[in-house]
């Protein structure tokens, strides 16, 4: 038995994997953030701003992961395409995932092709993984609001 579209199944493993990287990296930050939180002995404002910086930064590096998948998957393997400009670098897949996984959706690009799926998936990533953030910010936040005035 032969796989009819090979590339499908390579952009439905590719996306599983970075799905997974993801809610690991992002599960695995806010714990750590928690903890600096908690064991911290810095000012409060110190420490919510570094919740905030921290929170940011992991999107940011969950944001680039999409990103080079994407670049991978199309750029690389030829496996869809994204279109809307004539040509594309790396800093434009980037681009492209952070409006896909803000769910903000400019749609001056678009993807075509078998890579829809990772960025279909990854919209409903960034959903979850933005709304995970805030219910932990707002509760870190209540936790120790009153603490540090």
């Amino acid at each position: 038995m032969t796989i009819p579209y090979p590339e499908h199944l390579v952009v439905v493993i590719t996306t599983f994997i970075a799905v997974v990287i993801a809610v690991l990296l992002h599960y695995e930050s806010l714990w750590l953030i928690s903890r600096q939180i908690e064991q911290s002995h810095k000012p409060h404002r110190q420490r919510i701003l570094g919740m905030a910086f921290g929170v940011l930064l992991t999107h940011v590096a969950e944001i680039w992961l999409f990103g080079m998948t994407g670049w991978w998957l199309t750029a690389l393997n030829g496996i869809g395409a994204l279109r809307g400009y004539d040509s594309f670098n790396l800093l434009d897949y980037i681009f492209f995932s952070a409006v896909t996984y803000t769910t903000v959706g400019y749609g001056d690009i678009y993807a075509t092709g078998p890579v829809r799926f990772l960025y279909g998936t990854l919209a409903l990533t960034g959903f979850v993984l933005i709304t995970w953030s805030a219910s932990f910010t707002f509760i870190e936040m209540q936790k120790h609001w009153r603490v540090g005035r």
